[in-house]
């Protein structure tokens, strides 16, 4: 996720230079430029999630019978140029799903707090609106308000709103003012504003779209400057009018198309106005075309991090629907967990018990592989095109998982969903809990008690485990705290020194076949 959001960045940033070398071409041409910065913002979204996520299938025109070959829009990049030649990216795996965890959940509560901000605003304003008086300025209708505007409010039936000082101003600034909001509801830029926020809602950790937003506004007012310019309003009045404008600063009142800007804006907007248009030397603007072209080009170009396929050399193939279908269904894996396995379109889904959604890909017609949790599922098949019994390889350790029916699925979320409901902890959980601790303090667990992929495990971080509890001291409680999410015990143990949480999934038959232990302070 890191990456992708450095890529995202990197194409965004390109694409806001690009169309700073377009706006600068059209500003010497005098022609409007807002539209450039309205693809800046629109393409920074998209390349990188084109990029990252769609794949097209490219017929054999000479091969009819060979099947299309599926070509991700990210094989068509360069590789030199992605950001993962430039961040490291050897992270332990832990730490990396932690990462891409809090950065994700991070992503979501900026757009909802972005979203969130942008609905009061949206509801201070017509909370204000209906305190503004309604009258008439140079012949149209307005609000009249105290301390707001010039500007045009609402989207579906927008209006102008004027401050009171205005009412009082000469005719010639009335007509100037409200030509300028009335040029802006022509052209559709409350609109215009109001789709590139909601874009920008999308991905608001993306700085430069938020430069680009700026620029934006920006080339909507110069824009429109030129318009009314354009239709026969006097310049010297007009000038005028941006002067007493920009000496009476309007309150905020959130993104909205209006005259009234900062006194730095307005004077530039002076200096543009003052500029006549020049036809640009014929070097100078194949240079700016050839710049913003080339730029775009680049972006393009950017590779994108590959969210779904490890760095490893796992090949993959692409199966038939038919063939996929024999995979999916539901595995037992124990008394806590079951394993379904769907398909959605061409991608291959697993779910264990309490645990997330994870997609695999086919390394053969019994295989599927998880990069994100670097997991193998193989399938035994039958003559008659029946699992008949699944494997998943992980870690170094084997599980096998029976094929059972749907019935018998649900019966063991429900009884998983009920511990986790009733906080019930396993009997003789706490007993098996007090047994293994003891054993690894010792040095000599049972691992008869043990699993096989536990005793495993158990062997390879013994001296680690047992270093761990030794400098805790002596254990004086055990105490049981609730039930977790996939349906283990949770307890904690208080030692001499410290204490740790210890999570237990204890079978019926005593045999302990998960545990899983974080150190506290």
């Amino acid at each position: 996720m890191l990456t992708w959001m450095a890529y995202a960045i990197l194409v965004s940033l390109v694409l806001a230079i690009a169309a700073l070398c377009a706006e600068h071409l059209a500003r010497r041409r005098r022609a409007a430029s807002r539209w450039y910065w309205l693809i800046a913002i629109t393409t920074s979204l998209l390349i990188p999630t084109a990029m990252s996520s769609i794949s097209i299938k490219v017929p054999q025109v000479f091969s009819p019978t060979v099947s299309q070959k599926v070509v991700a829009l990210r094989q068509v990049t360069s590789a030199h140029l992605s950001p993962l030649t430039w961040i490291d990216v050897t992270i332990a795996p832990s730490r990396l799903e932690t990462m891409d965890a809090v950065l994700k959940r991070g992503w979501c509560v900026a757009s909802l707090a972005l979203s969130f901000l942008l609905f009061v605003s949206a509801l201070h304003l017509h909370s204000r609106k209906r305190k503004w008086e309604k009258g008439t300025v140079a012949g149209t209708a307005v609000y009249i308000s105290e301390n707001v505007g010039p500007a045009v409010v609402g989207l579906i039936r927008p209006r102008i709103v004027v401050p009171t000082w205005l009412t009082h101003s000469s005719l010639a600034q009335q007509s100037a003012v409200i030509s300028h909001e009335k040029s802006h509801i022509a052209a559709g830029d409350p609109q215009l504003l109001a789709i590139c926020l909601c874009l920008i809602v999308l991905m608001p950790w993306n700085f430069p779209i938020w430069w680009q937003l700026r620029r934006l506004r920006c080339a909507i007012e110069i824009d429109c400057d030129a318009r009314v310019l354009k239709g026969g309003q006097d310049f010297t009045t007009y000038g005028e009018t941006l002067i007493a404008v920009g000496e009476r600063q309007s309150r905020y009142i959130g993104s909205v198309a209006g005259m009234s800007e900062s006194r730095s804006f307005l004077e530039r907007r002076l200096r543009i106005m003052t500029h006549k248009a020049v036809k640009p030397r014929l070097i100078t603007a194949a240079f700016l075309v050839c710049s913003s072209t080339a730029l775009v080009v680049f972006a393009a170009q950017v590779s994108p991090p590959d969210m779904t396929q490890p760095s490893d050399d796992h090949q993959y193939i692409h199966l038939a629907p038919d063939i996929v279908d024999r995979f999916v269904g539901t595995y037992k894996a124990n008394e806590f967990s079951v394993l379904r396995v769907t398909r959605d379109g061409d991608r291959i889904l697993t779910t264990f018990t309490g645990e997330r959604t994870i997609e695999n890909f086919p390394e053969s017609a019994t295989q599927i592989y998880a990069p994100s949790v670097k997991g193998t599922i193989s399938f035994d098949i039958d003559q008659q095109g029946h699992v008949t019994r699944a494997v998943l390889h992980q870690f170094g350790n084997t599980l096998e998982m029976q094929p059972i029916d749907l019935a018998s699925a649900q019966q063991i979320e429900a009884f998983v969903a009920d511990k986790i409901k009733t906080q019930t902890a396993t009997p003789g959980s706490e007993a098996a809990l007090r047994s293994l601790i003891g054993g690894l303090v010792a040095g000599n667990p049972n691992y008869a008690e043990l699993s096989p992929a536990l005793a495993n495990a158990t062997r390879e971080q013994l001296p680690r485990l047992r270093e761990s509890l030794n400098r805790l001291g002596t254990l004086q409680t055990l105490t049981f705290i609730g039930v977790g999410g996939k349906g283990w015990d949770v307890y904690q143990a208080r030692f001499e020194h410290g204490f740790t949480i210890w999570r237990l999934a204890l079978l019926s038959n005593g045999i302990i076949d998960g545990a899983l232990v974080t150190s506290g302070p």
